[in-house]
Order: structure tokens, then sequence, then C-alpha cells
């Protein structure tokens, strides 16, 4: 396996889905409540979760390479999954064993991140773990039913958010729910753009993802909203005074957001398709960041 090999089948496309929450996390932590430990303490616990979480994110995509090659849904895409075992001809015993090996690096560092923040990260971080695996794997994956996009959007966007704000503040309250419903929206967003993608794939291998239940008609509709609702959040919570009017920012991940939606509605090649994976990860990474930016910007 040479590195390009490696670095397509970590699909860094979804790693805005480990790299935002984080972000996010860290700012509303920082901006939002008294520190609980020093700053720099608080970095490198914010370090820990980034690796830890990219880590998870990336052992998943190669779990989801591996059963998706088990169970013949990518023998025939030119687009969507990474293509390591059907197009570059890697060993599906070498995918698995890679599968193995990045899985143990986020169970240390969330072993010691528990010891050092608080022991409730270990069911949290096991809860994730579980989504993970279950996400692709088993005879009834996640992925293959409508409840993909809540599964992925609990345990990468809702719960890591939640995970990174504690290691700043030490404490718990419902503010937790201002960056983190959007966040877990947005994570969800990834996968409906996905399942939107590959939509005639996935209905001939008789696949029922939500897309699929709601048509493709309805999938965008629904792919739309969730940025929508993701913005007027925010707003909501402006007018209510918890947010500075520099979260309003956020508001500009609607341009590539739009972009996205726009190629998945004008075009049916797979391959043009999959550009709209580039600009849902755009749109939700800019979410992420210019909340977090906005944040930062209302102290």
């Amino acid at each position: 396996m040479n590195t390009i090999q490696f670095i397509r089948l970590t699909r860094p496309r979804t790693l805005a889905a480990s790299l935002g929450p984080v972000i996010l996390g860290a700012a509303f932590g920082a901006s939002q409540f008294p520190l609980a430990q020093n700053i720099a303490l608080s970095f490198l616990y914010t370090l820990a979760i980034l690796t830890c979480v990219m880590c998870a994110q990336i052992a998943a995509n190669i779990w989801n390479e591996y059963f998706d090659y088990k169970s013949g849904l990518d023998l025939k895409q030119a687009a969507g999954n990474s293509g390591s075992i059907v197009r570059d001809g890697l060993s599906p015993a070498l995918i698995k064993k890679l599968g193995l090996y990045v899985s143990i690096i986020p169970l240390i560092i969330g072993f010691f991140l528990s010891a050092a923040i608080t022991w409730w990260y270990l069911p949290i971080g096991a809860f994730c773990i579980l989504i993970s695996i279950i996400y692709s794997a088993g005879p009834y994956p996640l992925s293959r039913t409508p409840f993909g996009e809540l599964a992925s959007g609990l345990a990468m966007g809702f719960a890591i958010v939640c995970i990174t704000i504690y290691a700043w503040a030490g404490i718990l309250t419902a503010t937790y729910l201002i960056p983190a419903i959007p966040s877990m929206l947005l994570v969800g967003a990834i996968m409906t753009t996905n399942n939107l993608r590959d939509y005639a794939n996935d209905l001939a291998h008789g696949r029922h993802t939500l897309v699929i239940l709601l048509g493709e008609s309805k999938g965008l509709c629904f792919l739309g909203s969730l940025f929508i609702f993701s913005c007027l959040w925010l707003s909501a919570f402006i007018a209510l005074a918890h947010l500075s009017l520099w979260t309003l920012l956020a508001w500009i991940s609607l341009l590539p957001a739009y972009k996205s939606i726009h190629i998945l509605n004008q075009y049916a090649d797979s391959l043009m398709m999959n550009q709209a994976m580039k600009f849902t990860s755009i749109a939700t990474m800019l979410y992420h960041i210019l909340f977090a930016i906005g944040l930062l910007l209302g102290l």
C-alpha cells in the first residue's frame, strides 16, 4: 500500500466530521465557561481528543470499505467507496488488519483522557465506538437503514462537541446543546449527501437508507433543511442574547451547501455527483469553523 492509496482509504472528505466538532467544542468551552484548568493543558486535551476522534473516523472508514466489499456493494461503483480493494487491488486481509491496528489508537488515547478528565468518557467513547462498528458491520448495518444519519450525527457530532466542551469547562449544562445540535445535523448531512450520491447503487443492493425511503427529491429537500435549520438555530440564540452577532458568520456555509444540492439535483453521473460530497464537507467545516470564530470574536 502506497501513501496515495492510504490517503484515499481514509476518505479525507469525511474527516470534516471529526475536525469541525472538536474546533467548535473547544471554542464554545473557552468562550462560555471559566477554564477548568490552565489553557495549555486545555489545548493539550483538545489535541488528544482530535487525534482520538480522527483515528476513530479513519478506522470507521476502513471498516466501511472492508464490509462494503464483503457484501458486494462497491463492486461496480465508480465513485463513493474508496475502492482500495476493488480498484487498487489491495488484499481484504490487509484492509482488515489495518482496521484493527487503527482502532487500537483511539482506545489507548481515550483511556488516558478518561483518567485525566473524567471516567464518564469511557461509556461515551464505548458508545461512539459501538456506533462506528455497527454502522458498517453485522447482518443489518446502520448504514443500510434510515438511522445512519442519526447514528453518525450523534457519535461524530453531538458527542464530540460535548466531550470537547467538558474538557475545557469541567461542568455539564444544557447550554452544550447550542453547538451540539447543529453539529449533529451537519455530520448527518455528510451521510445524507453520500446516500444521495449512491442512491441508484444502494437501491439496487436493497438498502433502506433514509434517502431511499424519502425518494431523491424529498431527500434533497431534507439535505437543504439540515443546513437552513442549523443557521436558523444560531439566529434564535442570538435573538435570545446567548450568542454574539459574530456567530452569524456561519451563515456563509450555505453557499457551498447550495452548490452541493445543485450538483445532486442537476447531474446523474456518479463521478460528477461525487463533487457534491466535497461541497457538503466544505459547508460542514465552514459552519463549525465560522461558528467557532464568531464565539471567539464575541469575547
